[in-house]
């Protein structure tokens, strides 16, 4: 079952003054830096990333993940259901994830985290 949200990314325009806002503000504190355009917070229950986009639309800003065991597996019976996906799969930090929209054109990220040997 898809039913596991495992990371909550925000996406922003300019990544120093959302880490800015997110720890200073708010009280947030920095985990780890991944590259010059994302950064994972510091949060005990779902980690959430910031994620810089230059090119951001109002709306539709904040993206939940949804963990897989097989993406691919997950990708061909999503589609077979005819969920719209908007990306093949792609790697990242922690893994490989694509995107998908649920019926109202909300962005979705499957994620499947990396086998650790």
């Amino acid at each position: 079952m898809l039913n596991q949200v495992c990371v909550m990314t925000i996406r922003v325009k300019d990544l120093e003054k959302s880490v800015y806002f997110y720890t200073e503000v708010l009280g947030f504190e920095v985990d780890q830096y991944y590259g010059d355009t994302i950064v994972s917070l510091k949060h005990s229950n779902i980690p959430i990333v910031l994620e810089e986009h230059h090119d951001l639309e109002s709306g539709n800003n904040v993206v939940l993940a949804i963990q897989s065991e097989n993406l691919e597996k997950d990708m061909s019976d999503l589609q077979s259901r005819e969920v719209p996906f908007l990306l093949d799969v792609e790697p990242c930090p922690p893994g490989r994830y694509t995107i998908f929209k649920d019926p109202d054109g909300n962005h979705i990220e499957l994620l499947e985290f990396s086998k650790v040997k």
